[in-house]
């Protein structure tokens, strides 16, 4: 599929599922439905890497509630958020859900997720429990929790140690780079000696030719552009920018902020100077691909994906913090939490897995597995130990939390419709289509005109 038939079709299922969404308000239950004996309750996730996990939680469950059967149900990420949309409509959704920062508040906004307020209050279940800021993220405006958070995600730099040493760059330089949108700093000067033409020539000798690159310095994963997790949130938020006046729950986006013009035109020029895939090549091929392939010796990638790197056979991958830019070292700061369909038929069942998913019994087991890191800081040193037994420094990914460098997934309402506008701009500005300044300003007062009608 071509970069502009994925854009096309990721915009097709935003509109899609906003619009279906948007016509359910009201249209749920009261969410005290309860059923009595033998109870199979359905559980939706998209992480096919989790879900071992999440059934060895579902088995432990079932041995404390013998009366109640969890049935796990995964696909993809696309597919999993047009699924839902239809499940609401045909009243065939899972009864609990796995659910997004970017998603859920549409999802409150129409009334077709339980809030989870009194429950929680009545059997005394307390968001102080969890890393700081991870709780608040889950209420609306009027006080309403809609989950508990059961992880959290920072991004790193994932380096390929074989050719940081064949290009003659310590992993301590990678650490310790610094970064900055006028020259690139330090991390630019890396990428450039870690990208290689068809002719072995590197990117920072003379004669290197960007058009014909056989090793990229740093991927490109463009799959989320919108928000920039994992390409160039952190960078600009190290230059000082805010994505809203505030979050959550802000009123007015900064996609004008000057910054990110210069932050997104660095990005275009890594690509310009051959020390980045460009945006097609990049999307058809994908960045963890590229890496696992030998196509790019740095990647960006979140705390999720540390297993599928580290147990590549033919490939020895370290963890680096992204660059400090003028204000530090910054990362997006992301979490998930379980939500309940207000039509499940099994309200009592579900809020008792829902509370089990964001309790110690099951974070620890999810820690123990090392396959994200859990939201209780016990759960979280849990995944940290498994993962230094087997020999992997993950303190690239904690880093940020202990420095407080982290920048919280924007939320508010209509993100599918900002996706609709913002993905295909940046996409623009990263084919050199258009100018980042001007087309983040122009964007920028379109999202804030969407945002100010519910």
């Amino acid at each position: 599929m071509t970069p502009h038939k994925r854009t096309l079709t990721r915009l097709a299922t935003a509109i899609t599922v906003a619009a279906m969404i948007a016509g359910l308000a009201g249209c749920g239950s009261t969410g005290n439905a309860s059923s009595k004996g033998d109870v199979t309750i359905t559980y939706a996730l998209w992480d096919t890497n989790q879900a071992p996990v999440y059934e060895k939680c579902a088995d432990l469950f079932h041995q404390l509630n013998p009366n109640t059967t969890v049935k796990l149900e995964t696909s993809d990420w696309n597919d999993y958020w047009a699924g839902l949309a239809r499940g609401f409509i045909a009243d065939t959704a899972p009864d609990v859900f796995t659910d997004h920062l970017s998603e859920y508040p549409q999802f409150a906004n129409s009334e077709v997720i339980d809030p989870l307020n009194q429950l929680a209050a009545r059997d005394h279940v307390s968001a102080k429990r969890y890393l700081p800021g991870l709780a608040e993220l889950w209420q609306t405006p009027n006080g309403n929790r809609y989950g508990f958070p059961k992880d959290w995600d920072t991004v790193a730099i994932v380096s390929n140690l074989g050719m940081l040493q064949k290009a003659g760059v310590a992993k301590q330089q990678l650490d310790q780079a610094n970064w900055n949108p006028q020259t690139g700093g330090t991390f630019e000067q890396i990428a450039a000696r870690l990208s290689v033409d068809d002719k072995g020539r590197r990117g920072d000798q003379p004669g290197f030719d960007p058009t014909h690159v056989a090793v990229y310095g740093l991927g490109l994963d463009p799959g989320g552009l919108t928000y920039g997790q994992t390409t160039w949130a952190g960078f600009a938020r190290s230059t000082g920018f805010q994505f809203l006046n505030k979050n959550p729950w802000g009123t007015h986006y900064h996609y004008d902020d000057p910054r990110l013009a210069q932050t997104m035109a660095w990005w275009r020029h890594m690509i310009v100077k051959g020390y980045m895939p460009p945006l097609v090549q990049a999307s058809t091929l994908g960045q963890t691909a590229m890496f696992l392939g030998g196509k790019v010796a740095l990647a960006i990638d979140g705390d999720w994906q540390i297993g599928t790197y580290t147990s590549a056979k033919n490939i020895k991958a370290a963890f680096s913090p992204l660059p400090a830019g003028p204000q530090g070292s910054w990362s997006m700061f992301n979490g998930l939490a379980d939500s309940i369909w207000v039509g499940s038929k099994h309200q009592a069942q579900d809020w008792q897995w829902v509370k089990f998913l964001a309790g110690p019994q099951c974070q620890n087991v999810v820690g123990a597995s090392a396959v994200v890191f859990p939201a209780i800081a016990e759960a979280t040193q849990r995944a940290v130990a498994t993962h230094e037994k087997a020999g992997v420094d993950v303190s690239a990914f904690t880093s940020y939390v202990k420095a407080r460098h982290t920048l919280l997934y924007p939320i508010t309402l209509k993100a599918p419709q900002i996706t609709l506008l913002v993905q295909p701009t940046m996409e623009k500005i990263l084919l050199g289509d258009e100018n980042a300044r001007s087309a983040l300003k122009t964007v920028n007062s379109q999202v804030n005109e969407v945002i100010k009608y519910r």
